[in-house]
């Protein structure tokens, strides 16, 4: 995890992102991409669909776009001379979620926000990104203000292709945790890969754990999980994201989508 790209854009969540990036490039002796993307304006291509004077309209959306990336760009970089963490910066215009995919290729971490409720369009980006990119996805909560990489790290376990690969990115985090928790919630008796072969796993790498298993009773499975992760003292939770269809990102379905809601941890979650 030595390459973190951090999605900028001016919104009330970019603070936490921003730390929890630099919390982490820290800790790994790593470097921050920056990258700040810019939307073509919805009007793009008007004129030619027969609305007059939807040219200009567009050179003056686009104008203000840049100014307004130009004045957070300057505002940003003048905080991060003053950090003691190596970094660059790319401007780049598009959709976002395509934009960070794409950039992607060459890191090793994605830092994002959690979506609030209302936030749509940050939710679809999420889903995107989760789904989309090999590189797992640091998503920090609205609310976070920093990493807090002197408590546990928690496995949330389901033998899944994607807490699979949540597992085997997080290896360098998990080496560096006071502590490496491993949950799984209404395990079968038989599961093919059971918490006990991912603590075997980790060991081979030098990463000592403790496995712990959790009935999830009259709760859903994740209030039972963020339950568990309060109760354990975890900072970071390590897990799967987007167990379902592809088609659901655009979705937030399932565990994935009720733990965004409410949770107060910072994920590390796969796909």
């Amino acid at each position: 995890m030595k390459s973190i790209l951090l999605h900028v854009a001016d919104d009330p969540q970019f603070e936490g992102r921003l730390q929890g990036a630099l919390d982490l490039a820290r800790l790994m002796g790593g470097h921050v991409d920056c990258l700040q993307t810019r939307r073509i304006p919805a009007f793009y291509g008007a004129e030619t669909a027969g609305f007059s004077g939807s040219a200009t309209m567009v050179m003056q959306l686009m104008d203000m776009e840049e100014k307004a990336a130009a004045d957070n760009r300057e505002r940003i970089t003048a905080r991060l001379r003053n950090e003691d963490v190596p970094w660059s910066w790319f401007d780049s215009m598009g959709d976002p979620a395509f934009m960070l995919v794409e950039r992607s290729l060459l890191n090793d971490v994605i830092v994002l926000s959690q979506p609030e409720s209302g936030q749509d369009e940050a939710a679809r980006m999420l889903g995107h990104v989760v789904t989309r990119a090999e590189t797992p996805v640091l998503v920090m909560p609205s609310t976070a203000r920093a990493l807090p990489l002197d408590r546990p790290v928690l496995i949330a376990w389901k033998p899944t292709a994607e807490a699979a690969k949540a597992v085997r990115a997080s290896v360098p985090l998990l080496r560096r945790a006071s502590r490496v928790d491993v949950l799984s919630i209404d395990a079968p008796d038989e599961a093919d890969l059971p918490p006990l072969d991912v603590a075997a796993y980790l060991s081979r790498h030098g990463i000592a754990s403790e496995v712990h298993s959790r009935a999830s009773g009259s709760r859903s499975t994740a209030e039972a999980l963020q339950d568990a992760a309060a109760e354990l003292g975890s900072g970071i939770i390590v897990m799967g994201g987007y167990g379902r269809s592809r088609a659901m990102e655009f979705l937030l379905g399932g565990v994935t989508r009720r733990f965004l809601q409410a949770t107060a941890f910072p994920l590390l979650m796969a796909h």
